[in-house]
């Protein structure tokens, strides 16, 4: 399937937010959305972004370990080299946003929507997706060892060199996705295996998966 993954549309220059926690406190409490921003070196660690919107930011180097980012909106976003380990972020929405070398250990992302999204050398290990809808999507040399894809959406995903080691996709259909150019091993799909049917692998790749259903391979 073809992808058109549309870029964040950002303006050809960002306000640099000198004090962004003031500036984010302030829209939080008038309810207004957050736009046209350059934010760096942030710390919104255990704080409160739910509900909020964020429209043609930048974040760089920012922190936001343990934050609630819950029913958020991220149109037009960029985050580079930022920390969202142990997020919570139930039914958060992306939409043409690129991830650059995020760390999202732990991070919760249930019933989240990922459109026209990129991520690239991200490490999500650990990381909660259940429910996800992801659609016109690509991630690249991203690790999401031990994460969770069950129960799943996805249209025009593509993945590369990535790593996917003791993951979860159990009720999400693979069809479609190509993983040969990915680590894909001891991960979890349903006893009948149905999840990986049409699932594009190598030979030593459908060896483990045959161990995974409990086939012999000799």
């Amino acid at each position: 399937m073809v992808q058109h993954i549309l870029p964040p549309a950002l303006p050809a220059r960002l306000e640099e937010a000198e004090r962004g926690e003031e500036l984010i406190d302030m829209a939080r409490a008038t309810e207004e959305a957050v736009a046209d921003w350059r934010f760096c070196g942030l710390e919104l660690s255990g704080g409160s972004l739910r509900d909020m919107r964020f429209e043609r930011c930048e974040f760089s180097g920012c922190r936001f370990t343990g934050a609630d980012l819950s029913r958020a909106t991220f149109l037009d976003t960029v985050f580079k080299n930022c920390d969202f380990s142990a997020v919570r972020g139930e039914s958060v929405y992306f939409c043409r946003c690129r991830w650059q070398g995020i760390k999202a250990m732990g991070a919760i992302f249930t019933d989240c929507r990922l459109v026209h999204m990129v991520l690239e050398n991200c490490t999500l290990v650990g990381a909660n997706l259940t429910g996800a809808s992801i659609e016109q999507a690509r991630f690249s040399g991203s690790d999401f060892s031990e994460s969770y894809f069950s129960e799943c959406r996805h249209k025009a995903l593509t993945v590369n060199e990535d790593t996917f080691v003791k993951t979860s996709f159990f009720g999400t259909p693979l069809a479609g996705l190509d993983f040969t150019t990915s680590r894909f091993e001891g991960v979890t799909v349903s006893d009948s295996g149905a999840e990986l049917r049409g699932a594009v692998v190598t030979v030593e790749q459908a060896a483990d998966l045959a161990r995974v259903l409990g086939v012999v391979v000799r």
